[in-house]
């Protein structure tokens, strides 16, 4: 417990050099268009549902999918994915921020949020990212959910070599790691069908990711992003910021990683995404 606290407090006071921090990663946590109040309703987001030919008028939309991987092509395989969309309307101006993320791995004997081990090892995932958002929509051609644009793919293969003290304690590990592009900027789309319970991630140039969706938020209240529960909360709390840390230092394959909360999508939960949930309790 001491050192959860302890983590917090180190997030808190990181959290005025957060800017500098997330400067070192290119690609923001969301991806923002603009859209006209006027444009064809399938070019823009809006909480519209089958059957209401016209877009609600709301000032603000949120949608959150969290899936789980059980298919890459004809392989099983065990991950997650999370996509969401926050819409801001201000008068005929419309603002959508995109951000989706898929982890997953086909090695059957060690999950992504396996726990710490004491020995040597290493574990190959993949990733994907959604790089550019075109269309974000709760209803288009018979999609409860429909989400486009380009996407970044990459299989990772990281080496650990794990230091022990006599007792048996990990007093020390190192990582190297090795990423090979699958995609780069390749056009993709996530889908969900009218059932809403299952979900495909289709990329040109890789195979199909297929997988069940677990949670499906969707409210027309201001919702913070870097929320970790699937609660009623609509903004950060003290326990988001606790679970952040009580994962600190977790990687795919090592500890309880957990990709909600890696928020800059770095493989690791580390010092930026403690500062960045710290930076946005209550907000």
């Amino acid at each position: 417990m001491k050192k959860i606290i302890a983590a917090i407090l180190a997030a808190i006071i990181a959290v005025g050099a957060l800017s500098l921090a997330a400067s070192a990663y290119a690609m923001p946590f969301m991806n923002w268009n603009r859209f006209s109040n006027t444009a064809p309703i399938r070019q823009r987001f809006g909480m519209f549902f089958p059957g209401s030919p016209n877009r609600l008028s709301l000032n603000v939309s949120f949608v959150r999918q969290y899936g789980v991987v059980s298919q890459f092509g004809t392989a099983n395989a065990s991950g997650t994915v999370v996509a969401q969309v926050r819409t801001l309307v201000n008068g005929t101006e419309i603002r959508q921020g995109s951000s989706a993320t898929a982890m997953w791995t086909t090695n059957s004997s060690r999950p992504i949020n396996a726990v710490r081990a004491m020995e040597n090892f290493t574990y190959t995932f993949y990733t994907a990212r959604l790089v550019n958002a075109s269309i974000a929509s709760l209803s288009f051609t018979g999609y409860s959910f429909f989400l486009n644009g380009t996407w970044n793919v990459y299989n990772v293969t990281s080496t650990f070599t794990i230091t022990t003290d006599s007792a048996g304690n990990v007093v020390g590990f190192n990582r190297n790691q090795n990423a090979v592009a699958l995609a780069s900027n390749a056009y993709g789309e996530f889908t969900v069908p009218s059932s809403g319970s299952s979900f495909t991630l289709a990329i040109t140039g890789v195979n199909k990711l297929t997988g069940s969706v677990v949670v499906q938020r969707i409210t027309t209240k201001m919702f913070n992003p870097f929320i970790i529960g699937f609660g009623d909360s609509t903004t950060v709390t003290p326990s988001d910021v606790a679970s952040v840390a009580s994962a600190y230092g977790s990687m795919p394959g090592y500890g309880n990683y957990d990709q909600r909360m890696d928020y800059n999508f770095n493989y690791r939960i580390d010092i930026t995404d403690l500062a960045t949930a710290a930076a946005n309790v209550n907000q």
